[in-house]
């Protein structure tokens, strides 16, 4: 758990409103940290220049500009990426299959082996059911990249277009 620089009422406003301008709720603790720290360390600096504390500390949020747009800033850094989504889903069933076939064909070949049966085969069926999987997986993320490429670059087409009526409308 991190530690907060002491904080006034109006650094603790300055760093709300700029929170209030970002839509990711995660990056809220460490902006408010980041926020009060770097206010905090220029209002020292001010302190130590022999500047009173309530001008040091007005000095010092002043400098980090107007809250809505250095909020509006952090939006865009910390916005949500909907992409990763789809990769993410296409990874752990990937991940999946080439599990299932990985156990499956350890479970074949352990099965012929305790049997005593054709050690040669049983290597040779177990260890294509592993590949079999591997490549089943390998091949679903190729086609599930090339598919999630064409609802994206739809969706950004579509976007595209009303923001086009949007503006020729106006």
């Amino acid at each position: 758990m991190r530690k907060y620089p002491q904080q006034s009422e109006r650094i603790k406003e300055f760093a709300e409103i700029v929170c209030s301008q970002v839509k990711s709720k995660w990056a809220h603790n460490l902006l408010k940290y980041e926020l009060t720290a770097h206010i905090e360390d220029q209002k020292a600096a001010y302190l130590e220049a022999g500047i009173d504390e309530f001008t040091a500390e007005a000095r010092a949020i002043e400098e980090m500009g107007d809250p809505v747009e250095v909020g509006s800033y952090f939006n865009q850094v910390h916005r949500f990426n909907r992409e990763r989504i789809p990769n993410i889903i296409m990874w752990i069933i990937a991940g999946i299959i080439a599990l299932i076939g990985t156990v499956s064909g350890l479970i074949l070949l352990f099965a012929v082996l305790m049997a005593g049966r054709q050690y040669i085969l049983a290597v040779a069926v177990g260890v294509s059911f592993i590949f079999f999987g591997l490549l089943i997986a390998f091949t679903f993320v190729t086609v599930w990249i090339g598919v999630s490429d064409m609802i994206l670059g739809y969706q950004l087409i579509k976007d595209y277009k009303s923001r086009q009526e949007k503006r020729d409308k106006k």
